[in-house]
């Protein structure tokens, strides 16, 4: 792979409504009915992931290797929920992006993820010789 061609500033949001299935009490996180830390955190890795994934080169995706983040508010069960990721350094194959989550009432988290470009099959490759040992 040569030089990645991804610039500071791409961006992507993405939306979900809360439901039981991603509550701290049924994801294992906590004991209440609303919405889950591991909940926000995947929304705001998805939105990370899909802010770069189309300026790739073909046969590589990102991983995420870091994630330093405030949950700052609780959201009930049928709420809407955004979350929003913003690319913020690039230095190499490592990306940094802000992340935020939002109900629709108020800021819920935010806080930066790190994610690395890697080559999708030797990336496999690597992880499956695991299992062979």
């Amino acid at each position: 792979m040569n030089e990645l061609s991804l610039k500071i500033g791409l961006s992507s949001e993405i939306e979900m409504n809360v439901s039981e299935k991603n509550t701290a009490e049924t994801v294992g996180s906590g004991g209440l009915d609303v919405y889950a830390t591991p909940a926000m955190i995947a929304l705001m890795e998805r939105a990370a992931f899909s802010a770069v994934e189309p300026y790739l080169p073909e046969g590589y995706t990102t991983v995420g290797t870091s994630i330093q983040i405030k949950h700052v508010a609780a959201t009930p069960v049928g709420m809407k929920v955004r979350a929003l990721a913003e690319l913020i350094g690039v230095e190499g194959k490592k990306l940094l992006f802000r992340v935020e989550a939002y109900d629709e009432a108020e800021k819920i988290g935010e806080g930066q993820h790190e994610r690395y470009v890697v080559d999708s099959q030797k990336f496999r490759n690597k992880v499956y010789t695991k299992s062979e040992g």
